[in-house]
């Protein structure tokens, strides 16, 4: 490796192998390989990384069990592999040794909000914020509240990135385009070529009408870091086009990307069920919802599990898996556009109009795959559809 020219979590990994070398049993070394893994993965989106990153953790917890690095670290691989659960315990239990760490307290913020355990991540995180205010802290205060939040500090050109993307998804969500851009802009500048920042510009342009634009876009984040979240926003944007072929590319790729994806113990089920639900994917979609809800049963897993008991006919119990992901009051257009849906389907047009009132004030083309729905959901209730932002 080039050390002028690797990145520093290239660097980060060759220290840390170069120090193995030398000590092959030495746990900060197996530690620091781990985490620079894990950041890896954040970067480049190879989920083979979880497997190295997990092989040494398992040994280190053998070890080192009451460690306050290696709890949190596999507290993080297991949100990262979307093992809620698992993470909340882990978390529970690095507070219960070490309740002076915010980090401790960051893992368990994390696992209490994809569980749907709002009170209590509030609550962790006013903790957090008490012992550190700083850009960890602040940035999960924003997530919680639903509300900006910018906090200078350590962690990294990424990890500033990462809050200045979700700062870029929080005004996007909320229609203001031009602040959205900006926001992305500024993670690029970050951290030259963050994907996340990347596929964000991409989600600006679909919401100002230009899906064709936003697949262009996608296609180097998609080769860079090929997640299916990306490979699944890239083919909407390709159909939306009337570019169908490459539509069906993009959507195999998705399937390759599943495989890969479980192959190294990431759990995708609700993601791939919302997918399958808004491409023909029957019951099949509905019984993964239901097991990805049970496992994550946040305002996501909820909304998830309404739209494939949407998709398959079941309206009441849409209806109400579609009242608790809303049980917060949340004004995001995905949802509130499956709730409109769901509404109008069971006849109750008045609650449809309000809650589709919410998508077209914000952003009615928050993606290329629903925007057509959008549109013609206005027409049927008689609302103004306003021209891309």
């Amino acid at each position: 490796m080039d050390a002028s020219s690797a990145s520093p979590t290239d660097r980060a990994i060759a220290t840390a192998q170069a120090r193995l070398a030398a000590a092959p049993r030495d746990s900060q070394g197996l530690l620091d390989l781990a985490r620079a893994f894990l950041q890896k993965v954040r970067e480049t989106g190879d989920p083979t990384l979880y497997s190295k990153a997990g092989g040494i953790l398992h040994d280190l917890a053998r070890r080192t069990p009451d460690d306050l690095g290696v709890l949190v670290t596999q507290g993080t691989l297991d949100l990262a592999l979307h093992r809620f659960g698992e993470a909340r315990r882990v978390g529970r239990r690095a507070v219960r040794l070490f309740p002076d760490s915010p980090e401790a307290r960051g893992v368990l913020v994390d696992a209490d909000n994809e569980l749907g355990l709002y009170a209590e991540a509030g609550a962790q995180t006013q903790a957090m914020a008490d012992l550190r205010p700083d850009l960890a802290s602040l940035s999960r205060a924003s997530y919680a509240r639903s509300a900006a939040v910018e906090a200078g500090g350590g962690g990294g050109g990424e990890n500033v990135a990462y809050v200045q993307a979700q700062l870029g998804t929080l005004l996007l969500t909320s229609g203001d385009t031009s602040g959205a851009e900006a926001a992305y802009a500024s993670a690029e500048r970050s951290f030259p070529g963050f994907a996340s920042a990347r596929a964000g510009r991409a989600a600006v342009l679909v919401a100002r009408g230009q899906p064709g634009q936003a697949a262009d876009a996608l296609e180097g984040v998609v080769r860079d870091q090929p997640l299916a979240l990306y490979a699944i926003a890239r083919g909407d944007d390709l159909a939306a086009a009337r570019r169908p072929s490459e539509a069906a590319d993009a959507y195999a790729l998705v399937r390759v990307l599943e495989r890969l994806f479980a192959a190294n113990g990431v759990d995708v089920d609700l993601e791939l069920a919302l997918f399958d639900a808004d491409h023909g994917g029957g019951p099949g979609a509905l019984a993964r919802a239901r097991r990805g809800e049970r496992a994550r049963p946040s305002a996501f897993g909820h909304d998830v599990l309404a739209w494939a008991l949407y998709r398959t006919g079941r309206l009441d119990e849409a209806a109400r898996e579609s009242d608790r992901a809303l049980s917060l009051g949340s004004r995001d257009p995905l949802l509130n556009f499956h709730a409109a849906a769901i509404s109008v389907a069971r006849g109750d047009r008045a609650e449809a109009a309000s809650r589709l009132g919410v998508v077209l004030a914000a952003n009615p083309r928050m993606s290329a795959g629903s925007a057509a729905d959008v549109a013609a959901l206005a027409g049927r209730l008689g609302l103004p559809l306003p021209g891309p932002r």
